[in-house]
């Protein structure tokens, strides 16, 4: 991971508009515009507190922060909008709880949630479904229903154009969320699913890779989110290196699994997967406090340039942060282990 040192922070959970402090100036996301510049002896970034004080050479203080009600710079409101911001008082890791779900709502724009807003334009399903079980844990649904209830295709095709099939259960669990059975993208998916059914497991490519114990599970468990049956019975014991990575539902899963060299190097979010479903100890040194708190790098479909507006570091090293998949596996196993 590159440290930031706490070097920016990012404001405009869920529906704001976007802003970014950096070099003791506060700059719009949208057409990269300073709002304001101080001249300061003094910057604190609290990230578990979504707040900026800084200390002037004149010896005044200017406070940015976030709250379930907006943002502000002292007593101006510059976006305003109701979320939910929990204080996670009575799990083990209240404040990097609170950081992950700054991580997970930062990244709501114009209402889709995306993997992070800089170098992805568009929602992925895969890392969407993961948001959205965070979403549903905070009471802050409302942030992305109107987009799921708009969705109109069965796969996002962000993967070079591949129709993956894990999309398959993970659109069917988002609607689950915000919708029912009757939503009509419901029965062209368990249409689609039998189509590229194969003895029982869904078959295509995923994370260009043969996942379909993976994408099977997913697909179980969207249809059960929305209360329908299937008559998958029972999942083959066969290889697939993605199946130890659907911890929400651990039944029937016999296949072995490996870890790869790049599940932390290059996509974290795999490796907190798979210690979630094995329910093993975090090392501590993966749990330092710290901004942001997840991140990819090296993705293929990346647009790394666009990073540049944040940091030019990351820009050069095809380095993302924060990123909802990584944010969300941490903060949904984080929040089950016991104080």
């Amino acid at each position: 991971m590159i440290k930031s040192e706490y070097k920016f922070f990012l404001f405009g959970m869920g529906d704001r508009e976007k802003y970014i402090y950096k070099n003791k100036a506060l700059i719009r996301y949208k057409d990269n515009k300073i709002i304001y510049a101080w001249n300061c002896c003094c910057e604190e970034i609290i990230p578990e507190e979504y707040t900026v004080i800084l200390t002037q050479n004149d010896g005044g203080r200017v406070v940015l922060t976030e709250n379930e009600e907006g943002f502000y710079v002292n007593d101006i409101c510059l976006s305003s909008s109701k979320i939910c911001l929990p204080k996670f008082e009575e799990y083990r890791y209240p404040s990097h709880l609170k950081i992950l779900l700054h991580e997970v709502l930062i990244n709501i724009i114009d209402g889709k949630p995306v993997p992070n807003y800089f170098v992805y334009q568009k929602p992925w399903y895969r890392d969407s479904a993961m948001m959205g079980m965070v979403l549903k844990a905070t009471n802050n649904l409302h942030l992305i229903k109107d987009w799921v209830l708009s969705i109109d295709e069965m796969y996002d095709k962000n993967n070079a154009g591949q129709c993956e099939p894990d999309n398959l259960g993970q659109l069917l669990y988002l609607i689950s969320l915000v919708s029912s059975r009757e939503h009509p993208m419901v029965q062209r998916v368990i249409d689609e699913a039998k189509r590229i059914s194969e003895n029982g497991l869904l078959t295509g490519l995923t994370d260009f890779g043969d996942h379909r114990i993976y994408s099977t599970l997913w697909l179980k468990f969207g249809l059960q989110a929305l209360g329908i049956e299937d008559d998958i019975t029972s999942i083959p014991v066969e290889f697939d290196s993605y199946a130890r990575m659907f911890w929400m539902d651990r039944r029937g899963i016999e296949t072995e699994t490996k870890y790869q060299n790049n599940y932390n190097r290059l996509f974290p979010y795999l490796w907190w997967a798979v210690k979630h479903f094995e329910n093993e100890a975090i090392d501590e040194e993966f749990l330092e406090l710290s901004y942001p708190m997840s991140w990819e790098k090296e993705a293929s479909q990346a647009k790394y340039e666009q990073i540049s507006q944040l940091s030019k570091v990351y820009a050069d090293n095809k380095f993302s942060a924060p990123h909802t998949w990584h944010a969300s596996e941490m903060f949904l196993y984080l929040i089950e282990m016991e104080k």
